[in-house]
């Protein structure tokens, strides 16, 4: 399938970039729908956002724009703000902002646009297709739809007191003008805190860690 890289600005002035794709056969005369797809919780669009696109557009007569979240991977982070951050509102607008360009685009039918999350992600869609009324499909895979729920299933009880006195020192660092702070994102020990602390989580990112330029890394405000 045709692959384009591609940038966009989002509405605060963050560049994103990513990959267009499109159907071997489209012709330009034809506008197509268009699929908004980024990755989950510090993920990159080269672990299998790849993938996905290629059979979408493949299989179907639709286009795909993909794209890495802000702070992670090719995209930019905004001046001041640390990379490996995930703020989940600065995302969810993203991928309005990432609507928009698709709209710009001459292969696009404006008024069918799809957006596409897993995990993290799967969670902001389902956001997104409530409140941005332009988008006309949601494809929500395994959501994160409670992130209270999830750190208490995910984390050690014994460990929740530590992080939430890190969570509270982080918060006094940075406002003095100190860098942030930071936790991997997993961990082989699991005696030693981590934002995903499942076997799962471990083997998905480390078989990816030399694969891509993934970092094992994200702020503790994340």
């Amino acid at each position: 399938m045709p692959r384009e890289d591609i940038s966009f600005q989002t509405s605060d002035n963050v560049t994103l970039r990513g990959w267009f794709y499109k159907p071997a056969n489209s012709d330009a005369s034809t506008p197509l729908p268009c699929l908004v797809m980024a990755h989950g919780f510090s993920a990159l669009k080269e672990m299998d956002l790849n993938t996905f696109a290629h059979f979408f557009s493949s299989n179907l007569p639709l286009t795909c724009l993909v794209y890495d979240n802000r702070g992670f991977g090719d995209s930019d982070t905004k001046e001041g703000q640390p990379r490996q951050e995930i703020i989940p509102a600065q995302q969810t607008s993203d991928y309005s902002d990432a609507i928009t360009y698709a709209q710009t685009r001459a292969e696009v039918n404006k008024d069918k646009i799809g957006v596409w999350g897993s995990s993290y992600s799967g969670g902001h869609v389902l956001w997104v297709g409530a409140v941005d009324r332009r988008v006309k499909a949601v494809l929500s895979q395994v959501p994160c739809v409670d992130g209270w729920a999830n750190f208490h299933r995910l984390i050690r009880p014994d460990f929740v007191a530590g992080l939430n006195a890190m969570f509270q020192d982080d918060r006094h660092a940075r406002m003095a003008g100190k860098t942030a702070g930071t936790l991997p994102v997993v961990d082989a020990d699991v005696s030693k805190p981590s934002a995903l602390p499942t076997p799962d989580s471990y083997k998905f990112f480390t078989e990816w860690e030399g694969k891509s330029n993934w970092k094992n890394e994200v702020t503790v405000k994340s």
